[in-house]
């Protein structure tokens, strides 16, 4: 990673616990975490067994513990634990930002923020993990060709909240035909001629790549990280995948100049306990993963 000392000092404060951006991440991983295992519980709350109670219930605890700084650490060893237990329960259906999860995880516990030097390790290896998934992500795209021609935004068409985002991106008659194809083998093709989708299909990867390089470079990181920001609400709010934006946006921040995540931790708990709420069913149902 690419990064100069000046770009660490300019924002690693004297002592641990002064609200610095990292710590500030690490409440908002936390947040985001323990909101996830809430909302697969409450969705599927008709195959709850007790040891998914037990799991919530340290999850929660875990979670308080890294919010009130008390044993940090350990509450990170315990959340990696839980992440492995989530991932091994699920394979291969778990969803892939666990894995993230995890190794962020095992960062903060494995490393003591007391320590000046550990502290900038912790940073530069958040800062790396978001420029590996930001860039492997559009490689991957490119490489399978299936954003290159379109076919993934063609095949998702007839998803809800893609056909709402992106439908209006095809004409009548190409939207009709890719979305009365019901996925089964032998339909299709799936192939969009829409130049708007095409346009759109191509410029994620692009983006994604361009941006991941732009992140390693301490001239361009600070403009870079906010269109980087935009780039990941976009995509989350086609996919619905909230948590995961919230949890990389705020990833992303710690390329920024000065301390400005310190300021999204309330706002972020309190939309992390609206789709809580939503789950359980006192506030109007919104699809979200």
């Amino acid at each position: 990673m690419n990064m100069s000392e000046s770009d660490d000092r300019s924002w690693h404060p004297t002592r641990p616990d002064d609200g610095s951006p990292l710590l500030a991440f690490q409440r908002v991983l936390a947040l985001v975490v323990v909101a996830e295992y809430w909302t697969k519980t409450i969705r599927d709350r008709a195959l709850f067994e007790p040891v998914d109670g037990l799991v919530l219930a340290l999850v929660t605890v875990l979670t308080a513990a890294v919010l009130l700084g008390r044993f940090r650490r350990a509450a990170f060893a315990g959340l990696a634990l839980m992440q492995v237990w989530w991932i091994g329960r699920f394979f291969p259906l778990a969803g892939n930002h666990r894995y993230l999860e995890l190794i962020l995880a095992v960062v903060f516990s494995a490393l003591n923020e007391r320590s000046d030097e550990q502290r900038k390790l912790q940073l530069r290896a958040v800062r790396f993990m978001v420029v590996v998934v930001l860039f492997y992500s559009g490689l991957q795209k490119l490489i399978w060709g299936y954003w290159t021609r379109g076919q993934f935004l063609a095949f998702a068409l007839e998803r809800g909240p893609f056909h709402a985002m992106l439908g209006r991106l095809v004409p009548t008659d190409e939207l009709a035909r890719l979305t009365s194809y019901s996925g089964a083998i032998g339909d299709g093709p799936y192939l969009a001629d829409a130049p708007l989708l095409m346009a759109a299909s191509n410029l994620v990867w692009i983006a994604e790549i361009g941006l991941a390089l732009l992140l390693l470079l301490p001239v361009t990181r600070h403009r870079a990280w906010p269109i980087a920001c935009l780039l990941v609400v976009g995509i989350e709010l086609v996919a619905r995948e909230l948590m995961f934006g919230v949890e990389f946006c705020a990833a992303l921040a710690l390329f920024g100049r000065g301390d400005r995540l310190t300021r999204w931790v309330v706002p972020i708990g309190v939309f992390l306990g609206l789709l809580v709420l939503v789950r359980l069913g006192l506030l109007p149902e919104v699809v979200f993963h």
